[in-house]
């Protein structure tokens, strides 16, 4: 029992680090991202992705995941502001029929359903 117990966990881990870098993956293959990125070359623009992890249920088949990725676009020149894009990246691990779905996300000052608390 115990060996079964220490075999999913080693699977878990595996399919954990191979989240990781496919939601970054999935991000860079994107269509969006890839004609935003077309005219900023590295010489001229710093581009650095960064991910945070949602939350993951494993079971017997694999992993269902999420993860949160940003894009940082920051221009070479002094004194230039970054552009961020953020977006939502889910998928299953193992899983060789479907792509991760990439969907972008646009972050308000306030978030809905939320209450505002005036004293």
């Amino acid at each position: 029992m115990a060996k079964i117990i220490i075999l999913m966990l080693l699977l878990s881990i595996s399919n954990h680090c191979q989240a990781n870098s496919i939601a970054i993956d999935a991000v860079k293959a994107d269509e969006k991202i890839i004609r935003y990125l077309a005219d900023k070359s590295i010489t001229n623009f710093q581009i650095t992705y960064q991910q945070l992890e949602l939350g993951d249920i494993c079971g017997f088949v694999g992993c269902q995941w999420r993860k949160l990725v940003s894009v940082v676009v920051t221009s070479r020149s002094a004194n230039a502001p970054s552009t961020t894009i953020v977006a939502l990246v889910e998928g299953i691990v193992p899983n060789n029929q479907e792509q991760p779905k990439v969907t972008f996300v646009t972050l308000n000052n306030s978030l809905p359903n939320t209450l505002t608390f005036i004293n």
